[in-house]
């Protein structure tokens, strides 16, 4: 008696389920070209680029495609950028990958040389983008606008981590105009943060989940918080260095997951804000 044949939507969930390191993908792209074509989207949808090597690499690997635009754009859809990688690299990798809706830009403004226009502008607000992490150093060169709220890349964000730990010492730099920000992520430091800048973010009711990534002891954080009577149910405490993606882009929700997840305690025991570890 012949086997039945599953569900092709049953047969790919299993497949993808049964891989559980990057090697082993490769392995599955030889089964059939079928499975080739489901683990080669799973290979693609989260990339990670430690280093302008592996950058070029992963370009090449999607210019010899005869549709190279339509697949990146289809295909890619968490993108993490860091190390040595050239701003004029990321610039081409963000441009071809324009279906991305998670990025993670952690790199230097290295390569402007003589540059007059920002190469990341154009590229980055033509992005969907829903999740964000940069430093926005990169932004604010070769351009005239001050203010986030300006830049078309940031309307469509609704979880929005800024790694430079400047920001709240002298200006918000008009975050409170992102009006779909639900999740957002800032450095804080006792002795530059400047309270009433937290406080004004604090007023806005779009805002679920509030993490801020210290340096001091969590102590110091939390009586600076309390004796500024800026205590909120919404403020988790992270440490200040962001968690590597792993392979498959893994960990590129960690931070919001985990904060949503303390938020959602407090509020089911109707806390406002109690001591806790760092996340």
């Amino acid at each position: 008696m012949p086997v039945p044949a599953l569900p092709i939507e049953l047969e790919r969930e299993i497949i993808t389920l049964a891989i559980d390191c990057m090697q082993q993908a490769y392995s599955f792209l030889f089964v059939s070209r079928r499975v080739h074509y489901w683990i080669e989207r799973l290979l693609y949808r989260k990339i990670v680029l430690s280093s302008e090597s592996i950058a070029i690499s992963f370009l090449s690997s999607l210019y010899i495609r005869s549709r190279h635009c339509d697949f990146a754009r289809g295909a890619v859809k968490s993108l993490c950028i860091e190390g040595d990688v050239l701003l004029s690299t990321a610039a081409e990798i963000i441009s071809l990958c324009s279906g991305t809706t998670n990025l993670a830009l952690w790199i230097a403004p290295s390569d402007f040389k003589n540059e007059t226009t920002n190469p990341l502008l154009q590229p980055l607000d033509d992005l969907p983008l829903i999740l964000l992490s940069l430093s926005i150093s990169l932004i604010f060169r070769y351009t005239q606008l001050v203010s986030l709220s300006a830049f078309k890349a940031f309307g469509t964000v609704t979880h929005l981590e800024i790694l430079n730990g400047w920001v709240l010492w002298n200006s918000t730099l008009d975050l409170e105009y992102l009006h779909g920000l639900t999740h957002l992520c800032l450095h804080i430091h006792t002795r530059r943060t400047k309270p009433k800048l937290v406080a004004s973010l604090l007023t806005l009711p779009h805002l679920q989940v509030v993490v801020f990534r210290i340096s001091e002891d969590i102590n110091t954080v939390e009586t600076f918080l309390e004796s500024s009577s800026l205590s909120d149910s919404r403020i988790v405490l992270a440490s200040q260095v962001p968690a590597a993606w792993g392979e498959f882009g893994g960990g590129d929700m960690s931070l919001w997951k985990g904060a949503d997840q303390v938020v959602d305690l407090r509020r089911t025991q109707g806390m406002s804000f109690y001591p806790e570890n760092p996340l």
